[in-house]
């Protein structure tokens, strides 16, 4: 579970700015929350916002700190700082993540100057039930330290973290969590307690599910022939007029003309890495892996031999006999496909971040997409966190005022989070109305004497 994402010097984010899924106050709906010890959290956060709000700027922090985890700096990273002040260009740029895992509060963080590529700082700790910070590390590139904390006890295991650390601390690209789990394995079988390094990698890497509109790589398909039925009644029962699927084999040369040689040669390597772990624990599913664009739709497999397939979906509509390619299906249907997994049991212990939810889909069908979500969410430990429009979700009085939040630019230009709970809105003022009378300055705001100037100039006057 996600507790909060806190961000500055990152595109639009000036200082330090915080997203937090902690409950507030309010009764209403209470047992969608999800409770640790002395911890609620919200399931489920909308984010609003007007046009370059910075909405998608806050899924493109958690996606950058997820790269820096996974695989190191990102391609065209070094621009990404503050741009409007210029010394934050040797500044750094600081990223925080508290979350749960394995029933433990952890708190990840690092600091890095994104125009030279340096990572300055990282740090890891426990926050304990009673309040204590118990740090499993800390590292400063700057002048070339590493320390364990007090949260390891065996006297071996600490003095392999120790080992590994003093070699890092002058690694200015790359981070301590992403060293420690590189071909490690061993490791961690041999000291057990360090194995809490390799949890907290993996939650970043499979349990946080960022999905943007540009995306095309998902690492876990629901698209298995045994969940083909459950799927097809979900897309009927919501109004698509799909009566049936079928997953058809692609040839290998079709795919590869229709995405890039490196995603490919991506795709394939990481099944293979994935696969080689699969078989050495003899454990799981074998890997595979769905890459996806607009209208197009295939799904990598790897068997035990690592022999691979690539797959398609097909769709029929009132005719059974008859079979539609997804390039033939509307774009909202497309659109669904992204989503609808958040509503199977698969998702559980999952977070889902959804840039732009409603694009291509009718706000009806937004709503009920959300809905679905929140009737479930008593009985699931599955976070969604969305950025949108669709006003329809505040008029309809269906979230928690925790489980919503405003993206606002100041008049220097950078952004501001601000949950709903931070207003104090009247217990008689609707949200709905809040949004469209200035009290919640959330949506665009037009300068209208421009405007009407724009079209005096360019109507020809009557003759």
């Amino acid at each position: 579970m996600l507790i909060r994402f806190a961000v500055s010097n990152f595109l639009s984010f000036d200082g330090m700015e915080e997203l937090s899924l902690e409950a507030g106050k309010t009764r209403k709906n209470s047992d969608r929350l999800y409770t640790n010890r002395r911890l609620k959290l919200v399931k489920c956060e909308a984010i609003f916002g007007a046009n370059a709000s910075g909405k998608s700027n806050l899924v493109e922090a958690l996606r950058f700190v997820q790269s820096m985890i996974e695989d190191g700096f990102p391609i065209g990273f070094s621009n990404k700082y503050y741009r409007l002040k210029e010394e934050n260009r040797i500044a750094p740029s600081n990223f925080e993540i508290e979350l749960i895992c394995k029933d433990k509060r952890f708190c990840f963080g690092f600091s890095a100057v994104l125009n030279s590529g340096s990572i300055t700082e990282e740090w890891l700790y426990e926050l304990t039930p009673s309040g204590l910070t118990k740090y499993l590390y800390k590292r400063n590139t700057a002048d070339e330290s590493f320390e364990v904390g007090n949260y390891f006890k065996n006297k071996d295991a600490i003095a392999k973290l120790m080992s590994y650390g003093e070699d890092s601390a002058a690694d200015h690209e790359n981070l301590f969590l992403n060293i420690i789990n590189r071909s490690k394995g061993k490791m961690f079988v041999d000291n057990p307690e360090l194995g809490v390094l390799s949890d907290i990698f993996f939650w970043f890497v499979f349990k946080l599910n960022i999905s943007v509109p540009e995306g095309i790589l998902t690492g876990y398909p629901y698209f298995r022939d045994s969940n083909l039925e459950e799927i097809a009644k979900l897309l009927n029962a919501l109004g698509t007029g799909i009566n049936d699927l079928k997953i058809v084999d692609v040839p290998l040369e079709v795919v590869k003309r229709k995405i890039p040689e490196s995603l490919y040669n991506k795709i394939i390597s990481n099944l293979e890495k994935e696969n080689a772990k699969v078989k050495k624990t003899g454990s799981g599913e074998n890997p595979s892996i769905v890459a996806r664009a607009y209208k197009e739709f295939y799904t990598f497999e790897i068997d035990d031999n690592d022999v691979i397939s690539i797959r398609t979906i097909e769709f029929s509509h009132e005719s059974e006999n008859t079979y539609f390619s997804l390039q033939e299906e509307s774009d909202g249907t497309a659109r669904l496909l992204d989503l609808i997994e958040i509503l199977f049991k698969v998702s559980s212990d999952r977070i889902y971040v959804i840039d732009e939810i409603d694009r291509c889909l009718h706000p009806a069908m937004t709503a009920k997409i959300i809905k679905l979500f929140l009737e479930m969410a008593p009985a699931r430990d599955t976070q969604l966190i969305i950025t949108t429009h669709e006003s329809r979700l505040l008029k309809e009085d269906i979230l928690r005022n925790d489980e919503i939040s405003f993206m606002l630019k100041t008049p220097e230009g950078s952004t501001i989070i601000k949950s709903l709970d931070k207003y104090q809105l009247r217990a008689d003022k609707k949200v709905y109305e809040a949004l469209f009378d200035g009290t919640i300055e959330a949506i665009p705001q037009f300068n209208e004497e421009k405007l009407a100037e724009l079209i005096k100039t360019n109507i020809p006057d009557k003759q």
